[in-house]
């Protein structure tokens, strides 16, 4: 490793200086040294730094220990405590932050070297594991919506469809919401809500159109300057349940539910039509 971008939180002048150093020596970028709490969160939300180096006694009122408590609440960043304290009470308060690791002054380099290491290495073994855990999970959600799905329907009286779809439609935005959330950060550096509606049409179709591909669909986009167009040529429910309507209902629910996600105005209009060898549906999105 080496390289990535450490935030030090250190009140002591010398001290602050040298480990800015030791770290730069490492090969890591040290944008910043923040002096009390206040200043920790400001820099963390500022600079989003790979990982922080957090001293526990700060001027002011607001210790380190307090600062990577509100920290890590927004942001998920390894953390490692720097402190001339040794008592069970710190100790404990240090564990109900979850921080990485914890280093007693003085600091040796070779100390500070492999805990940082460490840190940065677990921390990316996490991010690996739960990624890999988000697409098994989207996984599922694929294979119970492409194949148990219209068999689950067909047995459900039509006196409990609505109370189904409204069950259905909360866990779907409960699992999918933060993939399309994700999703969008993959795909611009620039934040979300400062892109214009058309980057915003075109990224939330990209996503719904792989949506439905993988689901089996077969699916082409298009857009203009107020409009976004998605043509459903190949419904892969419909050769399973071919009179089934409530799909088609479940379908345009997934659509305008997941548009509202976008924060675009204007609405979702449905145009479904029956082609000689297959179903075809028309979704217009317009920003009116």
């Amino acid at each position: 490793m080496a390289g990535e971008t450490i935030l030090v939180v250190e009140d002591e002048g010398i001290s602050a200086i040298e480990i800015k150093e030791c770290l730069e020596s490492l090969g890591y970028q040290v944008p910043s040294i923040a002096k009390s709490g206040n200043e920790a969160i400001q820099e963390a939300f500022s600079i989003e730094p790979d990982l922080i180096l957090m001293d526990i006694t700060l001027k002011g009122d607001m210790d380190g220990i307090d600062a990577a408590t509100i920290i890590r609440s927004f942001m998920d960043i390894p953390l490692i405590y720097l402190t001339a304290l040794d008592d069970v009470e710190t100790f404990n308060r240090m564990s109900e932050t979850q921080a990485n690791a914890y280093l007693i002054k003085p600091i040796e380099e070779a100390e500070l070297r492999n805990n940082i290491q460490l840190a940065l290495k677990n921390y990316e073994t996490r991010q690996r594991e739960m990624a890999n855990e988000k697409m098994l999970g989207l996984k599922d959600v694929q294979i119970f919506m492409r194949s148990a799905l219209p068999e689950l329907v067909a047995n459900i009286p039509i006196s409990e469809r609505s109370g189904f779809l409204s069950r259905f439609m909360r866990l779907f935005e409960q699992n999918m919401k933060p993939l399309f959330i994700q999703f969008t950060r993959s795909i611009t550096q620039e934040p979300y809500e400062d892109l214009s509606d058309r980057d915003k049409m075109r990224i939330y179709l990209s996503w719904i159109s792989q949506l439905y591909e993988n689901l089996g669909f077969k699916v082409l986009t298009r857009t203009r300057d107020d409009k976004g167009l998605m043509t459903v040529k190949k419904c892969s429910w419909a050769p399973i349940r071919p009179k089934d309507v409530f799909l088609c209902l479940i379908c345009q629910s997934i659509m305008q539910l997941t548009y509202s996600w976008t924060g675009l105005p204007g609405t979702v209009k449905e145009e479904a039509t029956t082609g000689a060898l297959q179903s075809v549906c028309k979704f217009d999105y317009e920003m009116e």
